[in-house]
């Protein structure tokens, strides 16, 4: 390490204080800084990644255990896929995150994610960033700052700001340009869930005009433009998922994007849990190979984590049912312990991704 009064790395002949020392000062605190929104970056992830992941198993269970929950949440999927052809990984993603924080399930204005952190065991953090989720919501966002980690959106319709340390995954966005997305508060930064989608200029217009059109013909009902942003999730995530319908994205590149916040689990053992389910339970050799063949099929399209019976279920079902068995889903269902409503929807969620190679 040079000294103040060594001559300056750089060949100029003059002291290392009368030249590059202050220059070289300003670069190692930028290298710190940036180490550290690193570090800051992947705790937060970390945080969000372990709380919606315990979420999503402990609403699977719920909806297996409970009939009417199941129900209802097949009616409330049935509500937002309407009849759109839309690809399976993102289409799930959003789907998920709205039925766990935007629908109510009773009149006290409870979600299934309340419900759940309020009956099962959650740690005080994980319990933080659930709620954070839930009172989060989707919109339309400027870009009005964007550096090498630290990115700045603004909501067009509250012109409310969040800081997000999500360049990577604005990587090639600039300043200007528009996205819709849901960002959710970690600590004190936003993390981006779900995919956040690039908007033309055209799109923004009318994205825009429409809802402040709505809003007008009811805002002496209304406290606020948020709490009519905040309402209206369903309304973003219609458009999010029109635009995918007509978009170039494949599905390497949303699986790569959702993953970009919620990290990779240990997704070869979930696997081979479902892997060792169905090889336990099927005891036809042709259904048991199709069956495999399947689970790897969908396992390099899907993150399939959280409540393995189910998938193992609907694999099997689906295989069954492609072989010409003469299977029904009561019976296969009882073979794994899991309810006749989660089967039937792994099935057709397995449906898509087969139909689609």
């Amino acid at each position: 390490m040079l000294k103040r009064n060594d001559k300056c790395h750089c060949g100029s002949g003059k002291k290392y204080k009368k030249c590059c020392m202050d220059t070289d000062a300003i670069k190692i605190k930028n290298e710190r800084e940036f180490e550290q929104l690193l570090a800051k970056k992947n705790m937060v992830d970390k945080k969000y990644s372990n709380a919606v992941l315990k979420l999503g198993e402990s609403l699977e269970k719920l909806i297996d255990k409970e009939e009417a929950f199941s129900k209802m949440e097949e009616e409330i999927r049935a509500t937002f896929f309407d009849n759109m052809v839309i690809k399976n990984i993102a289409a799930n993603r959003f789907f998920s995150s709205y039925f766990s924080y935007d629908c109510y399930i009773n009149a006290n204005n409870i979600t299934p994610a309340s419900y759940v952190i309020n009956t099962e065991k959650f740690s005080k953090q994980e319990k933080s960033v659930i709620e954070n989720c839930i009172n989060s919501y989707p919109s339309l966002f400027e870009i009005s700052k964007i550096d090498k980690t630290v990115v700045v959106i603004k909501d067009v319709f509250t012109e409310k700001e969040y800081c997000t340390l999500d360049s990577k995954i604005l990587d090639g966005f600039s300043i200007g340009d528009h996205i819709l997305g849901r960002p959710v508060r970690i600590d004190d930064v936003y993390v981006l869930i779900d995919l956040t989608i690039r908007i033309q200029s055209d799109m923004v217009d009318m994205i825009k005009n429409t809802f402040i059109d709505a809003y007008n013909e009811n805002k002496d009902k209304l406290p606020s433009m948020e709490y009519f942003v905040s309402i209206n999730t369903l309304f973003f995530y219609k458009y999010m998922l029109q635009l995918l319908q007509i978009s170039d994205y494949k599905d390497s590149e949303l699986e790569d994007s959702l993953n970009e916040i919620e990290g990779e689990d240990d997704k070869e053992s979930i696997e081979n849990e479902i892997k060792s389910l169905i090889e336990d339970a099927v005891e036809d050799l042709a259904v048991l190979n199709k069956s495999l063949e399947i689970l790897s099929e969908v396992s390099e399209k899907i993150k399939v984590n959280g409540y393995e019976s189910g998938w193992a279920a609907g694999i099997v079902y689906y295989s069954s049912k492609s072989l010409g068995e003469n299977v029904t889903q009561s019976s296969v269902a009882k073979l794994f312990g899991v309810s006749v409503s989660t089967l039937s929807k792994r099935s057709k969620e397995i449906s898509g991704m087969v139909s689609e190679s």
